[in-house]
């Protein structure tokens, strides 16, 4: 059995009229937005909504620091850090953010961790994200690692982390003072 055949000019007109009637009915976007749309104003995002809160901590998953008391460990390569980690609350775009950590033992700055377009784990008890480990190397000021005798300077003293987060829904800066409890030393 031979099936029915619609002439060319036919099929073509059909074709078109249906494309045209499924186009009607198809919104180009979501319409006007009233001006108080968007984070700041309640819709949120998966780190939360309206001004940005920073808290400081350690690991993944991450351990609050009420305290800021954080220890220094000698790495590998011969230097010391100071591993902190970050989370966010407010109107931060997890998937595009812009982290800058500075650590300052007065006016001098010893260590700066610095990252761009990054994405922070957003944690799914928030709504609230967290950036797992940012490595402070404590540096000379000079290009060289901060020699052993003034790394252990630093036990027992405070010192400051300026925190610098930027993304395309918010900005979040914060100053913390921070304590170093302790020097970890390879045996």
């Amino acid at each position: 059995m031979s099936a029915r055949r619609w002439p060319a000019g036919l099929r073509w007109s059909a074709a078109l009229t249906l494309a045209l009637a499924a186009g009607a009915c198809i919104e180009d976007g979501p319409g006007e937005q009233p001006d108080d749309a968007g984070p700041e104003a309640g819709e949120g995002t998966p780190c939360g909504r309206g001004p940005i809160s920073l808290s400081l901590g350690v690991g993944n998953p991450f351990e609050a620091r009420p305290a800021h008391d954080f220890v220094i460990e000698q790495g590998l390569q011969g230097g010391f850090h100071i591993d902190v980690s970050l989370r966010g609350q407010g109107a931060l775009d997890p998937d595009h953010v812009d982290i800058q950590i500075d650590l300052l033992d007065g006016e001098t700055r010893i260590a700066r961790h610095l990252t761009t377009d990054w994405l922070l784990h957003i944690d799914r008890a928030g709504p609230w994200c967290d950036y797992p480990r940012a490595r402070l190397v404590l540096t000379d000021g000079e290009g060289g690692l901060l020699p052993a005798e003034r790394v252990e300077a630093l036990v027992g003293r405070t010192l400051e982390l300026a925190v610098y987060l930027r993304s395309p829904l918010g900005d979040g800066d914060g100053r913390f003072d921070i304590v170093v409890s302790e020097l970890i030393r390879f045996r």
